[in-house]
C-alpha cells in the first residue's frame, strides 16, 4: 500500500458502492454498474431528500451492520432490516448546487462534504460509529483504495 502524505486512503466496507444524486426534491441512488437502488434503500433516499442543498452528487457506500455494528454484507439482502442499520457512508461529493466539483482537489470536496453534513447535524469530528438517521463520513486511514491527492 502507497505510503506518504501526498496519498489518501478510504476504508473499504462491505457493501455497495454508490452515488446518490440529489435535485430539489429529487433522490436517486445508483448502485457502481449504474443500476437504480433508490426503492431498495428508501430510507437513505428519504435522508437525502431532507440535506441542505438544492442540488448535490454524493460517492460513498452503503453498508448493512449486524447487531454489534460490525458491517455485514448479506444484511444488505435481507427485506426486512431493523431501522439504523443500513447507513450511507459518503466519501466525497461530485457536485454541489450545480456546480460540479470533480477538478477540484479531493481534500478540498471532502471539507466541502464537512461542511455540509455539519450544516445536516452531524459533528465536526466524524469517526467509525452508529449514527442513526444521518449520513456518516467514513474516515481516512487504513484502508484499501489508495487515491493520490491534488
Amino acid at each position: 500500500m502507497p505510503a506518504g502524505d501526498a496519498w489518501l486512503h478510504e476504508v473499504k466496507f462491505d457493501g455497495y458502492r454508490v452515488q446518490a444524486h440529489k435535485v430539489g426534491s429529487q433522490v436517486v441512488i445508483h448502485s457502481r454498474n449504474g443500476h437504480d437502488f433508490t426503492e431498495r434503500f428508501p430510507p437513505i433516499a428519504q435522508l437525502l431528500h431532507e440535506l441542505s442543498a438544492k442540488a448535490a452528487v454524493l460517492n460513498g457506500e452503503v453498508v448493512a451492520s449486524d447487531a454489534d455494528g460490525r458491517p455485514n454484507f448479506a444484511r444488505l439482502h435481507v427485506r426486512w432490516t431493523r431501522p439504523g442499520t443500513i447507513r450511507l457512508w459518503a466519501f466525497d461529493v461530485l457536485a454541489l448546487n450545480g456546480r460540479d466539483l470533480r477538478t477540484q482537489p479531493l481534500v478540498k470536496r471532502q471539507a466541502r462534504l464537512q461542511a455540509l453534513l455539519e450544516r445536516f447535524g452531524l459533528p465536526s469530528r466524524l469517526t467509525v460509529r452508529t449514527i442513526r438517521r444521518r449520513l456518516a463520513v467514513a474516515p481516512r486511514g487504513r484502508g484499501a483504495r489508495p487515491r493520490r491527492h491534488s
